[in-house]
């Protein structure tokens, strides 16, 4: 059973919010959009209530799909930042006919081998700095998360091992091997931060390839944009959904 949270009405159109790796909330400043729209925001593996799963994108694609199945509607839309991106690519690469739109936030689709290898093997060192409660509370604070939000990645965080930390990285999705995205036919919008490393600006370079994905980089912005920049990421987001 994969635990989801929601907000607003259910009535309204949907839109499935995958997170990034080991950040519940990172769609805190997005969470506005629940006045207009219903958000289902999945514990995927490595977070929430999912914290001690190790991250596998086959099982976690299947799960997805199983809940959005549930849903019984015609079409939802997609937002997905980091991880989250490459599986909102995975869904809708598998099944673009159940999806009004879809957006991919900072998706890293290009792994280069050195730099896999190199972030895990800072998993141990990460993992326990992920158990210092203080420290992750303060990561939450920069991350403009509430006191209560920020309370719970650090509560979570605890059981968040160097296995599931290499996990995220060890199984980063290679766009090169996904060639039906090419032919996929929903509207799509990729973003990165200026300040982000070349890799993922190539990834973005290599989303556009599919003409149906348009593709922009957010002036003065990280990796952690829809955190650190909500306000330029929200206008984007809202020009984009209208009409969608």
């Amino acid at each position: 059973m994969l635990y989801f949270d929601e907000y607003g009405n259910r009535d309204n159109p949907t839109i499935l919010l995958l997170h990034g790796a080991g950040a519940l909330d990172t769609f805190c400043n997005q969470y506005c959009f629940s006045a207009r729209y219903h958000l289902i925001v999945p514990h995927l593996y490595g977070a929430g209530k999912s914290a001690d799963k190790v991250y596998d994108p086959d099982m976690m694609k299947r799960e997805l799909l199983e809940l959005i199945d549930s849903l019984h509607k015609e079409k939802i839309g997609v937002i997905g930042h980091s991880l989250g991106g490459q599986l909102a690519i995975m869904l809708v690469c598998e099944r673009s006919s159940q999806f009004r739109f879809a957006v991919f936030l900072s998706a890293w689709v290009n792994p280069n081998p050195k730099t896999v290898k190199m972030y895990c093997s800072l998993a141990g060192m990460a993992a326990k700095m992920l158990h210092i409660k203080w420290l992750v509370r303060f990561q939450g604070k920069y991350w403009n998360y509430t006191k209560e939000q920020a309370e719970y990645m650090a509560d979570y965080s605890r059981l968040i091992t160097p296995q599931i930390y290499r996990s995220f990285f060890a199984n980063t999705l290679d766009l090169r091997n996904a060639p039906t995205y090419l032919s996929v036919k929903v509207p799509m919008l990729a973003i990165c931060g200026s300040g982000e490393v070349k890799d993922m600006k190539l990834s973005l370079d290599m989303l556009g390839k599919n003409t149906c994905c348009q593709t922009m980089i957010l002036p003065r912005a990280g990796h952690d944009f829809p955190m650190r920049n909500s306000s330029q990421l929200n206008t984007v987001l809202n020009d984009f959904l209208l009409g969608k």
